[in-house]
């Protein structure tokens, strides 16, 4: 018999009462398989509780262009400026777009 105390109902309480531990391929969702599997059950239970019905969207990039430009003007050696850029994920050709306009924009105030 399941025991799941309504008034206290949680994700992990849930999780428990399911007796979920060690069958989560045949009780989860695919993508909250996927989760579990990558990040663990306490991190999924997580995003659950507050991304669940939202759509999740991952850039192909974990940081913004003008924080990377920031660390690149740091430095005025091309080279250098390069391997900050890829780094970031970005072509050091972009980077030197966004640290043109920037300048372009300082100009003009």
């Amino acid at each position: 018999m399941i025991n799941i105390d309504l008034d206290n109902v949680n994700e992990e309480a849930v999780y428990r009462a399911f007796n979920v531990d060690g069958n989560e391929a045949e009780a989860l969702n695919d993508s909250y398989l996927e989760l579990f599997e990558l990040i663990g059950r306490d991190a999924m239970l997580k995003l659950f509780k507050y991304f669940r019905g939202d759509k999740i969207d991952c850039p192909m990039r974990l940081y913004r262009p003008e924080f990377i430009a920031d660390l690149a003007k740091q430095t005025t050696d091309r080279r250098e400026r390069a391997k900050i850029a890829r780094a970031g994920g970005y072509t050091a050709k972009f980077i030197e777009g966004v640290l043109n306009k920037r300048r372009k924009e300082n100009e003009t105030i």
